[in-house]
């Protein structure tokens, strides 16, 4: 559920900590701030997106390749990550489930976004979503998502880090296929 009041890690340019503050205080005034992106790949590779909720404060109804959110005070990334994937999709993880994959600096939303992968065996009617952030998912192709990036789709919530992590997601994959 979106909180306004919610007190999330504020932290400097550098990714210091300074202080919790309430979320709508972080966001007004544009503070630098830690969130987790998860992206999750089914068995067959696919990636599964979410249609934000209109009632989030960024990027309201808007298709996002990966799930996440806010990281609290005293909250260590991978912590956040699990539970972001328990409260958006009903998806129990673990710690060990999550592939790390970097903390990108955005400039654009002040944050710097801890980046997961996670291998989900589950199946769409599984999933348990949290109405008021996501309100629809749907999985898509590797290759459809790198042409949506390609094209920068105005419907799409963008970092700039997109192709890269699908890099990364298919390094992961040739891995899990080798070993």
């Amino acid at each position: 559920m979106i909180n306004p009041d919610e007190l999330i890690y504020v932290v400097d340019e550098e990714n210091n900590p300074a202080v919790p503050l309430a979320r709508r205080e972080v966001h007004e005034r544009g503070l630098w701030h830690r969130v987790a992106h998860i992206w999750v790949v089914n068995r067959e590779g696919m990636i599964l997106c979410q249609r934000r909720s209109i009632l989030k404060d960024h990027s309201p109804g808007m298709m996002e390749a990966y799930f996440g959110g806010h990281l609290e005070a005293n909250v260590e990334n991978e912590d956040g990550a699990v539970r972001e994937l328990e409260e958006e999709l009903g998806i129990g993880a673990h710690r060990d489930d999550l592939h790390y994959f970097t903390v990108y600096k955005s400039r654009s939303q002040n944050e710097f976004q801890a980046i997961y992968v996670y291998f989900w065996e589950g199946d769409l009617p599984d999933l348990k979503l949290e109405e008021d952030e996501v309100e629809s998912v749907d999985l898509y192709e590797l290759e459809e998502l790198e042409e949506i990036f390609a094209r920068t789709d105005e419907d799409w919530v963008l970092q700039g880090n997109e192709h890269d992590v699908l890099d990364f997601i298919k390094s992961k994959m040739k891995a899990n296929r080798e070993s």
